[in-house]
């Protein structure tokens, strides 16, 4: 793939995390991986893109964000160990098709009220095995973001508070994936990571000054998750 479309793919879904949180990640990994490349190729260019529009967003907001302590604790480990030996083991297992099955779980979750309200009476009984269960999910397939913003909708109501802790928890994750990245593989970020980034920050501010209040997050988010659905099909069939 040409670096022209890379940055092309990365604009997009940086729209998409600008407005609601997620989406580079969510989106971006079925993607790369659908076209080609390796989980561990997609972790170097993805984290650094989300990392950078995270940081802009706690840095921001960094008072609204009160998730930091189960996220240092709990998520934290269970994605290390879990991101080491997917890595480990990239050459046997079918990554694309764990990634399939939590995106179709995700849009599921997200098409049916019934299992919200299940899910969410089960986040404020076991608040800390679901911390547990956003850092294996995140480690194993990259798509934590899912079940985090379910989370967070759950137990805030404020959107700003709702984005400021998911971006908050991306920004954490991603800096220790990448730790974990730099502990077990050989690879490194290249030079071309840094126009990923530049574009994905540059996208970030113009959405946010032209584009992010015009948009009806309800309205939107029924394409979001046909999308997710879509992407989890393809991603169990390639």
């Amino acid at each position: 793939m040409q670096i022209f479309d890379l940055l092309g793919l990365v604009a997009v879904f940086s729209v998409i995390q600008s407005i609601f949180g997620v989406g580079l990640l969510l989106f971006g990994t079925p993607t790369l991986l659908l076209m080609g490349f390796s989980y561990s190729e997609t972790l170097w260019l993805l984290l650094p893109c989300s990392l950078s529009i995270s940081f802009i967003q706690t840095i921001g907001n960094y008072g609204l964000v009160q998730a930091k302590k189960k996220v240092a604790y709990i998520s934290i480990p269970t994605m290390a160990i879990t991101l080491t030996i997917i890595i480990t083991y990239d050459q046997v297992i079918d990554i694309s098709k764990i990634v399939g099955f939590f995106l179709l779980s995700i849009g599921v979750v997200k098409f049916s009220p019934r299992l919200q309200a299940h899910l969410q009476s089960f986040i404020k009984r076991r608040l800390q095995v679901y911390y547990f269960i956003i850092g294996f999910v995140h480690g194993i397939s990259n798509m934590g973001g899912g079940p985090l913003s379910i989370l967070m909708s759950t137990v805030y109501n404020d959107q700003l508070k709702i984005r400021s802790n998911i971006a908050f928890f991306y920004l954490i994750l991603a800096l220790f994936q990448l730790a974990v990245l730099f502990i077990i593989e050989t690879g490194t970020i290249q030079t071309y990571n840094f126009f990923l980034i530049m574009t994905s920050v540059l996208v970030y501010f113009l959405t946010n000054r032209f584009l992010a209040h015009k948009v009806n997050d309800e309205k939107y988010m029924w394409l979001i998750n046909v999308l997710i659905l879509i992407y989890g099909a393809l991603a169990i069939i390639q």
